[in-house]
This record gives structure tokens, C-alpha cells and sequence, in this order.
């Protein structure tokens, strides 16, 4: 699909692209061009992407990928085969990552600096969003996949909707309860998303703890984003 110009929308002051609900498969050589030297932030969520290795290299400075509501499953990932180290957040909600160990493997290898990550709405991730039906939620099953994660990727500080803070003490302890609204207000505009993606960033750019420090996600509340992670950041999260 060819865009028009106005159907890309890009902050050139925030460095910030939003591509989303384009019905795109991938980025023509005019986006790659005009945009990848500098944009940090780019927003792909709602399109139809199965592949990204063509066009992601070509964005040397990005910070923060958003693919949620695409086609993607492990083997499009594995493609990728060189680190994007400078990338910190990646929003892959309602994909189709199926095998958990086989992602945590691929993000660890491919994506070694993420701070956050976002999962809901993909078979790999039981946050009783994505049930088969007839199945319930158990929350042994979402502290196993906390901890395979965090294993995988050592500088995370933030998984789905929660944060991830030290615990001396042992591993994952405690798994959040889910409260929904429907309130408009709550809702962050595109701009004070990244903002808060921004604050996060810079607010936990300090030296990372010890390695003998386990990480456990704190509770936190659904307060209505657009995307299925972004919405479970309250105010005082990032």
C-alpha cells in the first residue's frame, strides 16, 4: 500500500512515527528513506505485518517498536540476525507467539536491552486475556512465564501491565489482579504515551542491580490504553 503524505503522521520534534491501522505489510523504500535515520518511536500496531527483517535495520536510532494486532509468530523473529541493541521497548500484543522458551530465546538474542515488553493477547502469555475456551486462569502459569522472561532478559524493568522490582528474597511473588474501565479520560494520547515511555526510559537508566537480586512484578491496574500492554500503565508507573 502506498501511503500519502497524510496518512503518515510524524513528530519531528518527539522523533515519532505512527503508522498504525495502515493496512501495511511492510515499509516502501519513500518511509525507509525519509524517516528511518532518525525516528526513535514507530507505531506499527494494527497493520498486517508477518516479516520485519527487511526494513528494521534501516532504523538505526529506534527506541521503542509498537506491532501489536499484526502476524507475528517466532519464525518471522528468527529471521533477524543481527542484535538491535538500542531498542528498549517492543510492544508485540495480539500476535501469535505460541512457544515460550522458543521467544524468550529470540528476544534475548535479538532484542538484549529491552526494558519493556509487552505480550498480552498472544497464546504464550496467560494473563486470562487470550483463553482457550472451557480454560481458566491459573496464576502459577502467568508467575512461570514472568520468570522465564526476566531470565531471558536481565535489564527488563516492566512486563505487560506491571513493573518488575527487586526482591531479595526469591522469584516471582505475586501476581496482579486485572481491573477494567471504560472511561475515555483515562486514555493517553499518542504523544503522552511516548512521553511516558521517554520518563520511564530516563528515570531507570541507573546501573542495574546484582545479579543475585530476583525480580518480582508489583501489582498495578487496566486503566484503558488503546494497546493491550500500553493500557495497563497507570500514572505513577513509568
Amino acid at each position: 500500500m502506498d501511503l500519502t503524505d497524510q496518512m503518515i503522521d510524524y513528530d519531528s520534534k518527539g522523533k515519532e512515527l505512527n503508522l498504525s491501522q495502515r493496512d501495511l505489510k511492510t515499509l516502501d523504500a519513500k518511509i525507509i528513506e525519509r524517516y528511518g535515520t532518525h525516528c526513535e518511536y514507530l507505531d506499527l500496531g494494527y497493520n498486517r505485518f508477518n516479516s520485519i527483517e527487511n526494513w528494521i535495520y534501516e532504523f538505526p536510532h529506534l527506541k521503542c517498536l509498537i506491532l501489536d494486532g499484526n502476524y507475528l509468530r517466532e519464525a518471522h523473529l528468527q529471521k533477524l540476525k543481527q542484535p538491535l541493541d538500542q531498542l528498549r521497548v517492543l510492544m508485540l500484543n495480539k500476535n501469535d507467539f505460541s512457544d515460550l522458551k522458543t521467544t524468550a530465546a529470540i528476544l534475548s538474542k535479538t532484542f538484549p536491552n529491552l526494558e519493556y515488553l509487552s505480550l498480552h493477547g498472544n497464546p504464550i502469555c496467560p494473563d486470562n486475556l487470550y483463553l482457550r475456551p472451557f480454560s481458566n486462569y491459573v496464576s502459577y502459569e502467568y508467575e512461570h512465564y514472568v520468570n522465564i522472561l526476566i531470565a531471558a532478559l536481565p535489564k527488563l524493568k516492566f512486563l505487560d501491565h506491571s513493573p518488575l522490582e527487586i526482591n531479595k528474597f526469591g522469584t516471582f511473588l505475586h501476581t496482579p489482579q486485572y481491573r477494567s474501565t471504560n472511561s475515555s479520560n483515562s486514555s493517553l494520547s499518542f504523544n503522552s504515551l511516548w512521553s511516558k515511555f521517554k520518563t520511564f526510559l530516563t528515570s531507570n537508566s541507573s546501573q542495574f542491580p546484582d545479579a543475585n537480586a530476583k525480580l518480582f512484578a508489583s501489582a498495578s491496574s487496566y486503566q484503558g490504553l488503546h494497546s493491550e500492554g500500553n493500557r495497563y500503565i497507570t500514572n505513577f508507573d513509568l
